[in-house]
């Protein structure tokens, strides 16, 4: 760092292996040590999350950087200050991404335009392709109200989370895919793209089984439940998070690097723990079913357990309303899918829930 840097209110030490990325306080630390891993915490919107990470993996003079956190132009100026930092040319980096969702994807056009090679799993092109889109909007909107809720507000909360979808086709950001099972290196260093679907279908983790370390974006957080949302109806995204978490408790994973906050105990505690957390709600919901069969979505949500009070409902943020309506939905189309509870339209198209015989 050169004198001015310092002047600029970043660059100052912050402890031992980390420096600061502004006067905010925005810092880049040392997590890891073989392999060498860098913690980048950005600024977080429009959620109760305070930020996102962005991990930057270093060996000789390769590096991968796992997602790239928001699109803020002071994100933008706090990753490249960190890579800056670092020692990194952007010429000589791969950046992989989890999944498609705009906190972990937002500044792969400013990457890519530095020179970074843009490396993208299978399973999250075709989220891109699947969900930014606008006939996902129109899906999104059509089963929220197929779920009680008004057109209106089916409407504003398909807008708020469509807008956080990504497709590098459509944006022209250049990339290359890779496929589950496939190895991405970093010097010494080989990754293993291992698939973790359940809050998006696509979400891939990076593995490296040396050191027992797993890069996991969304797949599993300390602090909170990730958001599972619906996908499509005949879908299951609860019970394909639920075998995530089991699947991710049996690997042994020693160190969990995720997209929000940082590891807080043993992860195979925390996986399991979050599995029962889900089939607990689950549960709630179906006994919900069975004090009053023949209600929809939308009545049904009260009963399910969140911590917010509905009461509160039309002063809550939209997209914190989409993160409860879509779940408690998932919920639903899980106790559909494993034959706890059907569902039937009906004369105006809504969905009524029903209990399956005992």
């Amino acid at each position: 760092m050169n004198g001015d840097a310092r002047d600029e209110g970043w660059g100052q030490g912050c402890g031992e292996n980390c420096f600061t990325l502004d006067e905010d306080g925005f810092t880049c630390h040392r997590v890891l040590d073989e392999p060498e891993v860098w913690r980048v915490e950005l600024l977080m919107h429009d959620t109760f999350l305070p930020s996102v990470n962005v991990f930057v993996v270093r060996d000789g003079d390769e590096t991968l950087v796992v997602d790239s956190g928001t699109p803020d132009d002071f994100n933008d100026t706090r990753l490249m200050r960190a890579l800056l930092g670092l020692g990194v040319d952007p010429e000589r980096v791969t950046v992989f991404f989890t999944h498609a969702h705009i906190d972990h994807t937002g500044l792969a056009r400013e990457l890519a335009e530095a020179g970074a090679r843009v490396v993208v799993p299978e399973g999250v092109l075709a989220d891109m392709r699947r969900f930014a889109v606008p006939a996902w909007r129109e899906t999104m909107a059509r089963r929220l109200r197929a779920e009680g809720f008004s057109a209106d507000e089916s409407a504003e909360l398909a807008d708020v989370i469509w807008d956080h979808a990504r497709n590098f086709e459509r944006e022209g950001v250049p990339f290359e895919t890779v496929a589950a099972g496939e190895r991405l290196r970093c010097g010494r260093w080989a990754l293993e793209v291992v698939p973790m679907p359940g809050h998006t279908p696509g979400q891939c983790a990076l593995w490296e089984p040396r050191s027992r370390t797993a890069f996991l974006g969304d797949a599993v957080l300390f602090l909170c439940s990730t958001c599972i949302g619906f996908w499509d109806e005949g879908d299951d995204p609860i019970g394909e998070q639920i075998a995530t978490l089991r699947a991710l408790a049996g690997r042994g994973v020693e160190h969990a690097l995720m997209g929000h906050g940082l590891q807080g105990g043993e992860l195979a505690v925390r996986c399991e723990k979050n599995a029962q957390h889900h089939e607990r709600r689950s549960a709630r919901a179906l006994e919900a079913i069975r004090q009053g069969p023949g209600r929809c979505g939308r009545e049904l949500m009260g009963a399910m357990g969140w911590r917010m009070h509905l009461e509160d409902w039309g002063e809550t943020p939209a997209l914190t309303r989409w993160f409860l309506a879509s779940e408690s939905v998932a919920h639903l189309d899980h106790l559909v899918a494993t034959g706890a509870a059907r569902r039937e339209p009906d004369a105006a198209g809504v969905h009524r829930y029903f209990a399956a015989e005992r």
